[in-house]
């Protein structure tokens, strides 16, 4: 395995209003396992492309194991890709599939086996190692496309949205048993996906994307807990973070007496709003607007003087209730600068 160094990266496309990537610089350290996170179009896709060589960078260059790779062609790279379209061999049994780059590279036969049979334990594809392509959902050819990369224990391990064909149970079984199995290989990854949850369960890093920048570069529990700027506050957070002006939440009495207020915004993750049935000191009383159960909390959407924000309820919320008793504590209170939208 070997660390990939991404320095000054730009890139534009031909008669694009703005690069597509911008000055995208960022290391992955050997075995670190790093996630590319952000919407669609934010240039995550490409940046990946880039690292493996499908790509050309219109200036900035790009290393793996200390090696400038920058125009050395993909085939040399020793990296692994996988597609998001599983770009398998339609006339090729899964096994061959799987197999493919190993025989490329003179394996021998005894070693090409174990890496088959491991892939297929840990992907769920031993009743299909005798099929081809044709014969497979498309959530099944995605895990032989996944296998036939992870068997060859490159230097480097490049993913495109790996996981998205799957089923929501596969997903979640495959996300885990994928985290399980770099950290034994001690690998070294570079995950591309829209998805946060992906993100902050398999990384060790993440770098939020977002119009062909990088937002912020951290760890899941720093970029959760201290949000570099509105984007990411707002992007990483099911249900996302409320952001208002605190004027606003002034003018309905929700946070505490002397909490900056005018140009900042105020930022307030959903399950750090404090909640009540009964009035308490200090909390106010709020309209529900909504209430959306997902089984472990109820989601509130809550409106108090023209203020409205979301909140969650643990467990189910009663029905019957039309009013709740909220506080918006200031010590939970994340500041951003409204003009710019970084953190204060």
């Amino acid at each position: 395995m070997a660390e990939v160094a991404v320095k000054n990266i730009r890139k534009q496309f031909k008669g694009g209003k703005r690069p597509v990537l911008d000055d995208i610089s960022f290391t992955v350290k050997d075995g670190e396992f790093v996630c590319l996170l952000g919407p669609s179009g934010c240039g995550k896709t490409t940046l990946l492309r880039i690292i493996a060589g499908l790509e050309l960078a219109d200036s900035g260059a790009i290393s793996i194991g200390g090696a400038d790779v920058t125009d050395t062609p993909p085939k040399d790279r020793d990296i692994a890709f996988v597609f998001q379209n599983y770009a398998l061999y339609p006339h090729l049994l899964v096994r061959e599939n799987i197999a493919m780059g190993l025989k490329l590279r003179g394996a021998e036969p005894a070693l090409i086996e174990e890496r088959i049979q491991e892939a297929a334990r840990m992907l769920s594809l031993e009743e299909l190692l005798e099929r081809k392509p044709a014969a497979l959902s498309g959530g099944q050819r995605q895990r032989v496309a996944l296998g036939r990369a992870l068997v060859r224990h490159p230097k480097a391990t490049l993913l495109d949205e790996p996981l998205s064909n799957l089923d929501a149970v596969l997903r979640e079984r495959t996300r885990g048993e994928l985290k399980l199995l770099f950290k034994r290989l001690k690998g070294t990854a570079v995950y591309v996906t829209h998805d946060q949850i992906e993100a902050m369960t398999l990384s060790d890093r993440v770098v939020v994307l977002d119009k062909g920048r990088i937002q912020q570069v951290g760890t899941p529990a720093d970029i959760y807990h201290h949000p570099a700027n509105t984007f990411v506050a707002t992007f990483l957070g099911a249900p996302p973070m409320n952001v208002f002006p605190l004027e606003e939440a002034h003018k309905a009495r929700a946070v505490e007496d002397g909490a900056a207020s005018g140009t900042v915004l105020g930022g307030l993750r959903p399950e750090d709003v404090q909640l009540s049935l009964e009035l308490k000191d200090g909390f106010l009383v709020g309209k529900v607007l909504l209430a959306e159960p997902t089984g472990a909390q109820t989601v509130l959407s809550i409106e108090s003087s023209g203020f409205k924000f979301r909140a969650c309820w643990p467990g189910t919320f009663p029905g019957s209730r039309e009013e709740v008793f909220f506080r918006l504590p200031a010590e939970k209170l994340h500041r951003f600068d409204a003009d710019t939208g970084e953190r204060l």
